[in-house]
């Protein structure tokens, strides 16, 4: 895999956040009783705002567990945005964690994946606490939270096994950075394509440069290798915001190296990737319990 900066990984709290979690009791499930909510748990101790929501089905354990990344234009989120994605994971028998994380302009990307590999790294660690399975662990983002899935899925190597996914469903997302502002074809489907340099200079950390590392480092297909988990790209073809070519790119870079991927490209659904034909959702379950070993419904 190739070298990745410095990422400072932090301790995950385990002690605290579990005695929080025996004081605090779980929201009450839904009246059909589809999931319960355990929140705000806090999984770093480098930042009071690192925490996540665990969102469980009633099912028997173990359970797989998916990483739930809000987007947001790589601002700092508290994953609260992202509800409707892990009440509907956990009513299909996934347990889902909504996952605070920072963002530009105060941190950059080795934070940002910081935060990230952390929880994983939490919830993996206690697992057995709500009966999670820590062989089937994925992620799930949209936009920037996309990108963070897919650099959760490549950069999980053996420096930290605590951190790897088995799978990954990339919505929308930056995959390539350089690509983006570099490739006429993808500066024409990008209007404000000057903006969202801006944007993604601010997270990055760097001035845009096709040779600075830093781009290089902050894009999921530069740490692509043979060992990388399984990758669902969905992404429509008319999102003025992120090219759809930055799916495309990363999987043709997957089947290169003989690796697991799948590409669905709408016709319709804009940067939200929600077309009036089709059934995003639908492919991201069959996806994940596809790769996670799950039985079908």
């Amino acid at each position: 895999m190739p070298h990745t900066p410095p990422i400072h990984p932090h301790r995950p709290i385990t002690a605290v956040s579990l005695l929080l979690a025996v004081l605090l009791p779980s929201l009450p499930a839904h009246a059909d009783e589809k999931f319960r909510i355990i929140p705000d748990l806090a999984f770093a101790r480098h930042a009071p705002q690192l925490r996540l929501s665990l969102y469980l089905p009633p099912d028997k354990g173990p359970l797989p567990c998916v990483l739930a990344l809000q987007g947001g234009g790589f601002l700092p989120q508290t994953g609260k945005g992202y509800r409707g994605m892990a009440e509907f994971l956990a009513s299909h028998g996934f347990a889902a964690a909504l996952v605070a994380y920072r963002g530009r302009p105060e941190q950059h990307f080795p934070d940002t994946l910081a935060d990230v590999r952390a929880a994983t790294a939490f919830l993996r660690k206690n697992s057995h606490q709500w009966q999670l399975d820590p062989r089937k662990f994925a992620a799930v983002g949209g936009s920037a939270g996309g990108t963070l899935a897919a650099l959760l899925a490549t950069t999980g190597d053996e420096t930290d096994p605590a951190c790897r996914i088995q799978a990954a469903v990339c919505c929308a997302g930056v995959f390539d950075f350089v690509s983006r502002f570099q490739d006429p074809q993808q500066l024409a489907l990008q209007p404000a394509h000057a903006e969202k340099l801006k944007t993604n200079q601010a997270w990055i950390g760097a001035p845009f440069a096709t040779d600075a590392p830093a781009w290089r480092q902050a894009s999921p297909t530069s740490h692509l290798n043979t060992g990388d988990p399984p990758i669902l790209f969905l992404h429509s073809r008319n999102d003025a915001t992120v090219p759809w070519l930055q799916s495309k790119l990363c999987h043709d870079q997957m089947q290169k190296l003989k690796l697991i991927s799948e590409l669905i490209v709408y016709e319709d659904g804009g940067h939200a990737v929600a077309p009036e034909n089709g059934k995003p959702r639908e492919e991201m379950l069959r996806f994940l319990r596809t790769h996670l070993q799950l039985s079908q419904p």
